[in-house]
């Protein structure tokens, strides 16, 4: 691609690097207002998080609960270190999200005409929509749909090796399959939808890169000079499996906890509040362990018990198959029954809680440089909950394409 391209393939009025929920929210949003919109990704979309997530999405929609309730929980959760008018704008558009999803088709769970609602940690009301137990490949199929039936190209393989501010605009320069060219695009407007960071993550080969070589959203802000808040603040999710050892560095979803299994030590003692947040229980899990109190595999890993079984015993024989169908199989493909059989987990790295400081328009402190999604900074604070994740990178991945949209064409 050279400077005489014609205007088609190198001028667009918005450029979203990531074709996750936030990229692919932003995109939508952007194309409705008008923008001519392209979107840039390193790998498949549906090796995103957003396609990964498995427990289901917040919103306060159901009786006794409210936005004000929303936000103070994620407001506590977070140490009150978020910013509060991010996380009162993660609260309040909640609701509207669940019906933007349904409208592309994603379909919610529900006992008759009423939302499925299930509790998590640090939730004062149940308030978790679930999508099947495994939401997150649904919804992505949802918003790619959307994205292609728009007509918004996707450019696979794709990475973005440096950002220059222009004097409309910016200047992109691109790496495809590890080769470095003259390829660049201009953009009136960028949006960063990249993700985290979690290098420990891609190195084991759990985040597919797709474009070795190709930095990250957060130095490509920080180049820029875009505001980088605590990059290396991270979360751990605390039921990795350790064993079967097929399934080990997947995860199993908090809903569980929140409908019943419960943590035990090598003596079949309860040693923690189930529901407790994920440091909280990333750390009494990490203590039982150095106490002599876990299991040790036969390879010397570290766990300790989730009571799976104890959810049937709560709900009745057939819940946890009913509810959870796709770990139920998955791990009966391994000879290993989760309704009789507790499951040996370990606290895993999961998510990044640092990145770029964006206001409430996702505007960055560079002009025309929006960010949305786990890239960012402001929203969870010193922590997440379960849930919270896939409403931010809509909430404010549709925010996002909005106001790019309106900053490059000029819109009031």
């Amino acid at each position: 691609m050279t400077a005489a391209a014609n205007r088609d393939t190198t001028d667009w009025d918005v450029v979203v690097i990531g074709s996750g929920g936030a990229g692919c929210a932003a995109a939508i949003e952007a194309s409705l207002l008008g923008a001519r919109v392209l979107i840039l990704t390193k790998s498949d979309p549906f090796d995103s998080k957003t396609a990964r997530a498995q427990g289901g999405i917040q919103a306060a929609t159901g009786p006794g609960d409210s936005v004000e309730r929303h936000f103070q929980d994620t407001w506590e959760a977070g140490k009150r270190q978020a910013s509060e008018p991010l996380v009162r704008l993660l609260a309040e558009k909640a609701p509207d999200t669940i019906r933007w999803l349904e409208e592309l088709g994603v379909a919610f769970d529900r006992d008759g005409d009423d939302y499925r609602r299930l509790s998590a940690a640090g939730l004062s009301a149940p308030r978790v929509h679930t999508s099947g137990d495994a939401a997150g490949r649904g919804i992505a199929g949802a918003v790619l749909r959307r994205v292609e039936d728009l007509g918004i190209p996707v450019w696979h393989g794709t990475g973005v090796m440096n950002l220059e501010k222009t004097a409309d605009g910016f200047r992109l320069f691109l790496i495809k399959q590890g080769m470095i060219g003259d390829q660049t695009l201009s953009a009136r407007t960028v949006i960063l939808a990249t993700g985290g960071t979690m290098p420990a993550e891609k190195g084991a080969g759990l985040v597919e890169e797709g474009v070795p070589g190709a930095p990250d959203g957060l130095a490509l802000a920080e180049r820029l000079g875009a505001r980088v808040v605590m990059p290396d603040l991270v979360q751990y999710h605390p039921t990795g499996i350790v064993l079967p050892k097929s399934l080990r560095r997947k995860r199993l979803p908090e809903t569980m906890r929140g409908c019943g299994a419960r943590f035990l030590n090598r003596d079949g003692e309860e040693f923690v509040d189930p529901l407790l947040t994920r440091n909280d229980l990333t750390q009494a899990i990490i203590e039982e362990c150095r106490r002599g109190k876990g299991i040790e595999t036969d390879d010397g890993r570290q766990g300790v018990w989730l009571d799976t079984p104890r959810i049937d015993q709560i709900h009745g024989p057939g819940y946890l198959r009913e509810h959870f169908p796709t770990f139920h199989e998955l791990f009966l493909a391994e000879g290993h029954d989760l309704s009789t059989e507790p499951v040996l987990v370990f606290p895993i790295l999961h998510y990044t809680l640092g990145g770029v400081e964006i206001d409430e328009h996702a505007q960055t402190a560079v002009p025309g440089l929006y960010a949305a999604g786990e890239t960012t900074w402001g929203v969870h604070g010193m922590e997440r909950l379960m849930g919270n994740s896939l409403l931010d990178i809509f909430v404010f991945g549709r925010i996002a394409g909005q106001a790019a949209a309106r900053a490059a064409l000029q819109l009031s």
